[in-house]
């Protein structure tokens, strides 16, 4: 369960709010699409791997506060794409 909700939530939840910024920028002559493209591409997998080592180390803690923290580090995908949108 600790897998499921620390893990493959927070990258769905990535990929979705990534997927709906390229869709937005499609089309409108903006890079900002292209840009949230290939962060993702680099972002999504080493966050993924983050979180799978932090929870395999830290077992002992309570599912809440694993899926805390997973969610913590996660959510700085999505900081990154609105300063990219605000920038671009």
């Amino acid at each position: 369960m600790a897998y499921l909700l620390g893990l493959v939530l927070p990258v769905a939840i990535q990929l979705l709010f990534i997927f709906i910024v390229i869709a937005m920028n499609t089309g409108n002559g903006s890079w900002v699409g292209l840009g949230v493209y290939l962060l993702g591409l680099l972002v999504v997998p080493a966050t993924a791997l983050a979180n799978f080592f932090y929870i395999r180390a830290r077992r002992q803690l309570p599912l809440f506060q694993l899926t805390t923290r997973c969610f913590m580090l996660a959510m700085i995908v999505p900081v990154l794409v609105v300063v990219l949108l605000l920038v671009g």
